[in-house]
């Protein structure tokens, strides 16, 4: 620990100790992490990664905590936050495309409303969706028959403190999965775009934003969608046909909009959480007799 506590004093970027992560996820859920650090560049973050190898230090990275509920006792080590890395910049210009670099930090939602204002099509289904690009590369986030992984080119990324580049054709992605090696940290993308009619895009974009608005919690206290879609039927209709609309555990509920979005309705736990995972599970496998699968990331120890 001394190392580290060495390090950190020269350490480019913010540095906290014990911070509880509830204020740090969209569900505002979560325990204290031992360390949250937050590096202002590439170099920094990949001096740190180095130490922390160099240490055996356990490490995990979050983006804009979407898709994760962090359990109540928190996490031991070091949390990383990618906020800082924000570029989005065109690289490329053809008659009929478009190529922009996005950092991993970047919200999703700036790079959908950069390609609405602009006249970029291949992303309109994406409208909605939060978090930053770095967790959509890595859950390969999608919705209305789009994919992000669909529009890429080459993904940056930092893997076992060394930086490398995977061409598209080099990633196998495929539902929820970008295809990244557990141990990649996602840095940026190229990403191709088609030109169309600015209006045409506009149109589409606010459409299926309008749609997402009607049928799912936006504007609640969630982490998205809490199980992964088995062949057979989407979860949520699964989980509303077992008649798990409005159960609850403590402040945690089943969203009565949405069936596959767990809200938090005041100081919910993730104990409370967990347990309800299980008791919608545990109706849906009594139900259908299928087993579901969890979408969200579940980090963290127990209290």
């Amino acid at each position: 620990m001394d190392n580290l506590d060495r390090f950190l004093k020269e350490f480019r970027g913010d540095v906290f100790r014990n911070v509880p992560l509830k204020e740090h996820t969209s569900l505002r859920i979560g325990g204290p992490a031992d360390y949250l650090l937050v590096p202002d560049d590439t170099l920094a973050l990949k001096m740190l990664i180095d130490l922390l190898a160099e240490i055996e230090m356990e490490y995990m990275i979050i983006g804009g905590g979407t898709n994760i509920l962090v359990k109540d006792g928190g996490v031991r080590g070091c949390v990383i936050s990618l906020k800082r890395f924000q570029k989005l910049e065109t690289v490329q210009e053809g008659d009929d495309t478009v190529t922009l670099f996005v950092q991993t930090g970047a919200p999703l939602q700036r790079l959908i409303n950069h390609c609405k204002d602009s006249g970029l099509t291949g992303l309109e289904g994406l409208a909605g969706i939060p978090g930053t690009m770095g967790g959509a590369l890595f859950g390969n986030a999608g919705a209305f028959g789009y994919e992000i992984m669909d529009v890429v080119q080459r993904v940056t990324v930092l893997e076992r403190g060394a930086l490398k580049v995977y061409e598209r054709g080099q990633l196998n992605p495929g539902y929820r999965e970008g295809g990244f090696p557990k141990e990649t940290i996602i840095l940026g993308v190229h990403v191709r775009l088609e030109r169309d009619d600015p209006q045409a895009v506009k149109t589409t974009t606010e459409a299926y934003l309008k749609e997402k608005k009607a049928t799912q919690p936006i504007g609640q206290r969630s982490a998205g969608c809490v199980f992964k879609n088995p062949e057979s039927l989407p979860a949520g209709k699964l989980i509303d046909e077992a008649g798990c609309k409005g159960m609850r555990v403590g402040d945690i509920e089943v969203s009565t909009v949405h069936a596959n979005f767990f809200v938090n309705t005041g100081e919910g736990r993730a104990e409370d959480f967990l347990m309800l995972m299980d008791m919608v599970s545990e109706r849906v496998y009594d139900v259908f007799g299928i087993v579901l699968e969890p979408e969200i990331r579940i980090v963290g120890q127990k209290e």
